[in-house]
């Protein structure tokens, strides 16, 4: 196990970006050079109402790197670590004390071709010949505070990301070799590196917590995959950076990390588990090929309901839609969906390539929870509505149908999450069936991936009465669909 930590420092945030960029003239050029600005947070407008003592059941902010400008013409331009963005949403949290964070994301946002960014688009365009520069953001979910809680001073979060080691030596020295040797491959030519599974990284990773606990309370676990090797490149995995590219026509690897969040407080002496919930398959023969169907997106959310009301001593800390690469071999035989691999490849080829939502239940131990939990687990998916053609609804327009929806039906979230499906953009209608848990590429064309808003909840839901849908916000709106 490969462990790199941050450590926390707050910063002022009570000056804007403007005020901020105003102390050093050169990097505020650069940084309006390429629309994106210093030190920059996204709040949603759910923060601007009528009135101001009713707070939103749910929200989010998003905290964006600096832009560091461009050192090599050409390049991508070079950002703040991600670590500096945690210290921006500390500054928040200290100034919000009526909020607690429930959840943390790492959202990488394709950069436009100026490398500007957009955040609230919804739909996103991968190229199968271009270089795809994306950067990292941090998404935070916030809630109000509960009005009978006992006073506490505001939330200040820190985290780790931990790689899967690799079994034969030091995982650094290792992943630098598979930069150095990526440099002239050519594309197909990468194979698939040995790593540890997921399981054996969760493994190796509470004997670290064992010794050296957090010093703190976990707040989340989130499942991120890391590029550690490109053809024609010298690239090296950093998992601090904010910024990395792909060419859509070079062969890469990639490796599946997991980043925890934490409370800053007191060590708890927590260890973690993961459980993977995934859909059943069913395999059949059909001509000169295999016939491959999987269970629904609600069926897959019922086994892990049936077995989260089995477990006792756990506190469930996230829950996850996880796309996981199929497998097959010799390119004729089944397909295999192991969701406990740490690493896959990709490259363009003439077969199309499958993948599968995997529900991932990341959770923590407590040995004071000896009842099983009461937890009913249900969900229900936010689309954005499709304006028109490749136009849709931005993203914290749908947040605002979110907080909507949960004012009308008072459900109680019990995990959330950013979740990209694999759509048609030139289809009509939402572009995807949501119930669907595989979706299939072609690695020689462009793809397009719309960002959605998953909300899971404890218990069962009643959806609300039909309202007359918002004309000015939604346009040619297509309604939610419930999975």
């Amino acid at each position: 196990m490969s462990e790199q930590g941050a450590v926390m420092q707050e910063i002022p945030m009570t000056q804007s970006s403007e005020e901020a960029t105003n102390n050093d003239p050169s990097t505020l050029t650069q940084a309006e050079d390429l629309n994106v600005d210093k030190g920059e947070q996204h709040e949603n407008t759910a923060f601007e109402t009528e009135e101001p003592a009713t707070l939103p059941p749910l929200t989010y902010i998003d905290f964006i790197p600096q832009c560091l400008g461009s050192t090599i013409e050409g390049k991508e331009p070079d950002f703040a670590e991600f670590s500096t963005v945690v210290e921006q949403a500390n500054q928040w949290l200290a100034s919000m004390p009526q909020f607690i964070a429930i959840r943390c994301e790492t959202i990488s946002t394709k950069l436009g071709k100026d490398y500007n960014l957009d955040n609230d688009a919804t739909l996103t365009h991968c190229s199968s010949n271009g270089r795809n520069v994306y950067l990292r953001v941090l998404r935070l979910w916030v809630t109000p505070r509960a009005e009978n809680a006992p006073l506490a001073s505001p939330q200040q979060i820190s985290y780790i990301t931990v790689l899967p080691d690799h079994p034969n030596g030091d995982l650094s020295t290792f992943l630098s070799s598979l930069a150095g040797g990526a440099t002239n491959r050519t594309v197909g030519d990468l194979a698939l590196p040995t790593f540890d599974n997921m399981q054996e990284t969760v493994d190796k990773l509470n004997k670290h917590l064992q010794a050296k606990p957090l010093p703190g309370k976990i707040l989340c676990i989130e499942t991120l995959s890391f590029k550690c090797q490109e053809s024609n490149t010298s690239d090296k995995l950093k998992t601090e950076a904010s910024v990395w590219s792909e060419g859509g026509a070079n062969a890469r690897v990639f490796l599946q990390g997991l980043r925890v969040f934490y409370v800053v407080g007191q060590p708890a002496y927590e260890t973690i588990g993961i459980h993977d919930e995934e859909p059943d398959m069913m395999q059949s023969v059909e001509g000169m090929g295999l016939r491959l169907k999987f269970a629904t997106f609600d069926q897959t959310v019922t086994k892990a309901a049936a077995w989260l009301k089995k477990e006792k001593g756990i506190r469930v800390v996230s829950v996850q839609s996880v796309n996981v690469k199929l497998d097959r071999k010799f390119g004729t035989g089944p397909w295999i969906l192991d969701s406990n691999a740490a690493a896959f490849t990709e490259n363009q080829s003439l077969i199309e390539k499958r993948y599968a939502k995997v529900l991932r239940i990341s959770y923590v131990r407590e040995q004071k929870l000896e009842m099983a939990s009461a937890v009913s687990l249900t969900s229900r998916l936010f689309i954005p509505h499709r304006i028109e053609g490749k136009t849709f609804e931005s993203f914290s327009k749908t947040v605002l149908r979110v907080i909507k929806w949960l004012n009308a039906t008072n459900a109680p979230v019990f995990a959330c999450e950013t979740v990209k499906y694999h759509v048609s953009a030139d289809s009509t209608g939402q572009g995807f069936n949501d119930d669907r848990m595989d979706f299939q590429v072609n690695s020689n064309l462009g793809q397009y991936y719309i960002t959605c808003i998953r909300l899971f909840f404890p218990c069962a839901y009643q959806e609300p009465p039909p309202e007359v849908p918002n004309e000015e916000d939604l346009g040619w709106g297509w309604g939610c669909v419930v999975s």
